[in-house]
């Protein structure tokens, strides 16, 4: 069977028809295109913000991470630092008192007579009967005179190296005063400390 050629009108008619196709179809087609690209610029955007915030969080981090390593360090400096001035304070502190210690032993400007009278006086009124009584050995003419100005008799003189002056009693029940040189100079530098650095370093 034949197919009967086509009118003129309506070879107009399909061409009409063919291009409104292809111009819906280009239509269709750059719309796609665009939302796509609208799409895949909105992706790049996300993609670029959620960078910046993970590069933002990242570098949040590490600059806090640093800050604690950077507090660490100095809170270590500082310390570090107190130790050495306390170690400074301590030798100067030291040094004054051990040259303090010479002098007494070597009791430079003492008046050794007066002394030991001012401590057997003190000593006796806490033990009024002593039976043993603990000298520097050089000491033991000046406290036999002593002794016997105050009446007392029948007291042990012991001679000891180990004081540097000064003198120990003790009575028949045990009890003893520690009035040496090296007990109250003891006693003297826990007081003497805070004021000798007060002195040194408040100025």
């Amino acid at each position: 069977m034949e197919v009967p050629p086509l009118s003129s009108a309506s070879v107009e008619e399909l061409e009409k028809l063919k291009n409104k196709l292809i111009e819906d179809a280009k239509r269709k087609a750059e719309e796609i295109i665009r939302k796509a690209e609208e799409e895949a610029k909105r992706i790049i955007e996300e993609a670029e913000k959620e960078w910046e915030r993970r590069a933002e969080a990242k570098r949040n981090e590490i600059i806090e991470n640093t800050k604690r390593k950077a507090q660490i360090i100095l809170s270590d400096a500082r310390t570090k630092a107190r130790i050495i001035i306390s170690k400074a304070k301590n030798e100067v502190l030291q040094r004054i008192f051990k040259e303090t210690e010479s002098i007494i032993k070597e009791r430079k400007g003492i008046d050794v007579e007066s002394s030991l009278r001012s401590l057997l006086e003190d000593s006796l009124r806490y033990i009024e009967k002593p039976i043993r009584i603990t000298i520097h050995p050089r000491d033991r003419s000046i406290i036999m005179n002593l002794l016997r100005e105050k009446g007392l008799e029948n007291v042990e003189i012991v001679e000891s190296n180990e004081i540097f002056g000064g003198l120990i009693i003790e009575d028949a029940k045990g009890r003893k005063v520690d009035n040496s040189y090296n007990a109250r100079f003891e006693r003297a530098k826990t007081v003497l400390a805070p004021m000798i650095n007060k002195e040194l370093w408040s100025r």
